[in-house]
């Protein structure tokens, strides 16, 4: 089993490089390109030693999307492909799915006028290998910046054939069909690390004395 991931990530990192090579060079401005790519050297331990070799902001860290098993890291960001209103970008550093690759780069980040509010791109689909489709919305840092929530209504996509639905469970509420209103549970990230307090505590985690 180890062997056949070894093999398959081998492979897909063949295919982001190639990715990463058509499209050099070109300017994206202000939004994020049709598709994404991998980064190389992204874990969870190289995020932890990132974050802690650098002054952050209270959206940068270690974040946990519990409904796809999904672990990001969220850093600060700067190209001159990209406009400097794109600050941050989202890069996986874990998942239970296994053709989800440590370094891919999942989604960018905008500030705004306000503090707790930004602009978001998250890709919505794939086709196996690499991820497309950027889907642009409102996210909400909470007061005590230990959660980041969606604004699913703002949320635009478009959509495509014969792909699979990245993040399906974000996603899911573009339908073609009529929909019967019904409350919903917030969607969004939750900050693991840093820790909100001096004791290494994980928000939304009990802690037993």
């Amino acid at each position: 089993m180890a062997e056949l991931r070894i093999v398959f990530i081998t492979a897909m990192l063949m295919v982001a490089s190639v990715a990463i090579a058509a499209d050099a060079g070109e300017y994206y401005g202000d939004n994020p390109p049709s598709q994404s790519c991998v980064l190389p050297g992204y874990t969870p331990e190289s995020a932890r030693e990132l974050l802690d070799a650098s002054p952050l902001q209270p959206i940068e860290g270690i974040w946990e999307y519990p409904d796809e098993m999904i672990t990001v890291l969220i850093e600060h960001f700067e190209s001159p492909r990209f406009s400097r209103k794109i600050k941050y970008r989202i890069v996986l550093i874990d998942s239970e799915d296994m053709s989800l690759l440590p370094g891919t780069v999942i989604g960018y980040i905008a500030e705004s006028a306000d503090n707790h509010k930004f602009e978001l791109w998250l890709y919505s689909e794939h086709d196996g290998m690499r991820l497309f489709g950027p889907g642009k919305c409102v996210a909400t840092l909470t007061d005590n910046n230990t959660s980041l929530i969606f604004k699913k209504n703002s949320l635009k996509v478009r959509l495509r054939f014969n792909l699979s639905r990245f993040l399906p469970k974000l996603f899911r509420f573009i339908s073609i069909y009529p929909s019967v209103k019904k409350e919903e549970l917030p969607v969004g990230f939750n900050k693991i690390y840093p820790a909100y307090d001096d004791n290494g505590s994980i928000h939304h985690e009990i802690r037993y004395l």
